[in-house]
């Protein structure tokens, strides 16, 4: 999902309904209208620049040859949920070198609408990674000193067993969340009060909620909590990992239903819906952020969350969805054409955005240098990414290499003409939030660190109004092709946004085979299984869409 760096009212979000439930539970064709290809027919017809950077070479998921493959292919695994939030407490009282006491709120479900209408709750991220309880009401007391945790617990009314369901005792809690003690919440007072002179260090947030909640005398601090919580959410273990890739896996699959089940005269949240059940099927309950689906025109609208409009046949469909794993997100974007073939303009454009994915992650995955253990950063990647989209473009005849002159190209990097096209950042941190945290924001500066989980995206699109605004500039004018443009965007074309997620390895691991290797990168939406050569997209939207498959898993 692209980071919004600016509010945007986007008004309320359509349900999540379908007008036609049967259209879209049983198998189907799309017609004649869209023969079937060979994918070797396919493969050989593909956009020209797509030879400038060749994919990585594939890495078959063979049967493990050395140690060290032994070694990677258990590298990842689930654990408990008292193990895993134990290790994150542990690096947390290691990081955190101030005294007192730890406190974080899960938070409560919001309203929504009506006295007693809720929105389903989702815990605050940080109140998760120390305990993996996704309740509301629920508090955390930490002592960093020698890691003691005590989960507070909301004391529930007798009548909540039979209003929302049992409430588990205070011995299954421990068990469950792996506590030294659990406590009720109204109990926090009578515990700190129990203390000499008690520190706690909260949230700002929770801080100014605080009030009658601690003694008088009671010192709540917010200056050192949240950067230790962001450097250490930053740099994910490999048990978190385990949790993003399990993410990836049951949204990657949910994207591919998607592609099945589309066919031109659908609305975009019914396809929306398929990924919504397809997902939750497949264990990931909950959406890590609100869907993007937009077809034709509506993909050139970056956080489009409408859903209403209408799959037509020469449409290409942009979809920006991930679904959560125990609160731990997916952020996947893929890109597919209404009637299951790439043609045109269309071939053309994907074709440029993948390219241009290409040639990002191949500069991430580069080891750094012998000795110096700086590797690339986002920025690099950012760089290598645009490069390739605009010699892409400029193929297309969407972008004037003339303008320039011989250096047209560091001519129209300086003039900001890859903006016109490719409004956002290359990617992000991903974690418990969908734009996750670190010490420096959403954003990592600096080169990436073993441990970041990133997402790779790219994207290429024609904005009308970028696209007014670059035909007012008499610096950036001269570059575009405005003829072209308006008949693309005439013609239905939005735009492509391809979107991996990636996770920084500490070196690149030869004689390692595995799917999603490359270099320093192990790539978790390839690992997955979620393709993204045309060919691949091709030939899973010629499979039948069967919802039981997912019922079933």
């Amino acid at each position: 999902m692209l980071l919004q760096r600016q509010a945007l009212g986007l008004g309320a979000r359509r349900a999540l309904i379908l007008s036609h439930p049967g259209q879209l539970c049983r198998p189907w064709s799309r017609g004649p209208t869209s023969p079937v290809v060979p994918v070797a027919a396919a493969q050989s017809s593909r956009a020209a620049v797509i030879s400038t950077v060749a994919p990585p070479a594939p890495t078959p998921a063979a049967a493990p040859a050395s140690a060290a493959a032994a070694e990677f292919s258990q590298r990842f695994q689930i654990l408990s949920v008292p193990e895993q939030f134990r290790q994150n407490r542990q690096k947390l009282c290691r990081e955190f070198l101030g005294g007192g006491l730890l406190y974080l709120e899960a938070g409560e479900a919001p309203p929504r609408n009506g006295s007693d209408v809720m929105h389903r709750h989702r815990s605050d991220s940080y109140f998760v990674y120390i305990t993996g309880v996704e309740l509301p009401g629920y508090a955390a007391l930490l002592d960093p000193e020698n890691g003691h945790f005590t989960l507070l617990a909301p004391r529930l009314p007798e009548e909540a067993a039979y209003w929302v369901g049992a409430v588990p005792t205070l011995e299954q809690l421990q068990e469950k969340y792996g506590a030294d003690r659990v406590c009720y919440a109204d109990e926090l007072k009578g515990l700190l009060a129990a203390r000499d002179s008690p520190t706690l260090h909260a949230l700002p947030a929770t801080a100014e909620k605080l009030g009658a909640k601690v003694p008088a005398g009671c010192r709540v601090l917010t200056d050192l909590l949240p950067a230790t919580l962001d450097r250490c959410r930053a740099v994910k273990s490999d048990a978190e990992v385990g949790c993003l890739l399990a993410a990836s896996v049951a949204s990657g699959a949910a994207h591919m239903d998607m592609w099945r089940a589309c066919r031109p005269g659908l609305r975009e949240y019914q396809l929306e819906a398929v990924f919504s059940l397809s997902s939750r099927c497949r264990g990931a309950p909950s959406l890590g952020y609100p869907s993007i689906v937009g077809s034709g025109p509506n993909a050139a609208i970056m956080h489009y969350e409408a859903a209403d409009g209408v799959v037509e046949p020469g449409h290409l469909v942009l979809v920006d969805a991930g679904a959560e794993w125990r609160c731990y997100t997916a952020d996947i974007s893929r890109t597919f054409p209404a009637l299951g073939r790439f043609e045109g303009a269309a071939r053309d454009l994907y074709g440029t955005v993948l390219a241009a994915q290409y040639a990002a992650l191949a500069t991430l995955a580069t080891p750094p240098p012998s000795g110096t253990g700086n590797g690339a950063s986002l920025q690099d990647a950012d760089r290598a990414a645009r490069v390739v989209l605009l010699e892409g473009l400029r193929e297309m005849g969407l972008v004037r290499s003339d303008a320039g002159g011989g250096s047209w190209l560091e001519a129209a990097l300086e003039v900001k003409l890859d903006r016109v096209f490719m409004p956002h950042g290359i990617g992000h941190h991903l974690g418990l939030d969908v734009h996750d945290v670190s010490e420096t924001g959403p954003v990592p500066k600096g080169p990436v660190q073993p441990g970041h989980v990133l997402t790779v995206e790219p994207g290429a699109y024609l904005i009308p109004p970028l696209l007014a605004r670059a035909m007012a500039d008499p610096r950036v004018a001269p570059f575009v092709n405005f003829d072209v443009a308006g008949a693309l965007i005439r013609s239905g074309m939005g735009g492509v946004r391809i979107e991996d997620n990636v996770l920084v390895l500490s070196e690149a691991l030869p004689g390692v085979t595995a799917a999603g290797l490359q270099g320093r990168l192990y790539n978790l939406t390839v690992a997955a299984g979620v393709v993204k050569e045309m060919a691949g997209v091709e030939e899973v939207m010629r499979q039948e869409w069967r919802p039981e498959a997912a019922i079933m898993c």
